[in-house]
């Protein structure tokens, strides 16, 4: 069985299979290496300012491509419906980028919405990809 490479969005922390990123034009080449997004959003935001998270990824690789976070390493907590466990790193791209998560896994950011609400907290912010695919509507 083959494995599909996968590397970090540096912009949401999502971690992204890089044919399919490819596929849907989700790529971009800078400095010499080829970085992949979760979507458009995330994407103008790295080409925006790439220098800003270039050592994210850099980070990201030299500790081994994010090995350490293993599936269910830290799950806690799963929902119901059969999506991934509720881990360290589904709790970071909640924090991140709701939007993205909710697109991957609604009954996700129902649960953590839910646990957010019954300690008395807002549901996370939208997410970066939202907030840059509204400057880029406000801009074009």
């Amino acid at each position: 069985m083959m494995t599909s490479a996968k590397i970090l969005d540096p912009i949401c922390d999502m971690v992204v299979d890089v044919a399919e990123a490819r596929g849907d034009g989700l790529t971009l080449e800078y400095a010499g290496r080829q970085y992949t997004f979760c979507s458009a959003g995330c994407r103008t935001k790295f080409a925006n300012d790439p220098m800003g998270y270039v050592s994210k990824v850099e980070a990201w690789l030299a500790t081994g491509g994010g090995h350490a976070h293993a599936p269910g390493a830290d799950a806690h907590a799963s929902t119901a419906s059969g999506g991934p466990p509720i881990d360290a790193g589904i709790r970071a791209w909640y924090s991140s980028c709701r939007c993205c998560l909710s697109d991957a896994y609604p009954q996700v950011v129902e649960v953590l919405d839910k646990e957010r609400a019954t300690a008395q907290l807002a549901p996370a912010d939208a997410g970066i990809c939202e907030t840059a695919e509204a400057n880029e509507t406000q801009t074009t």
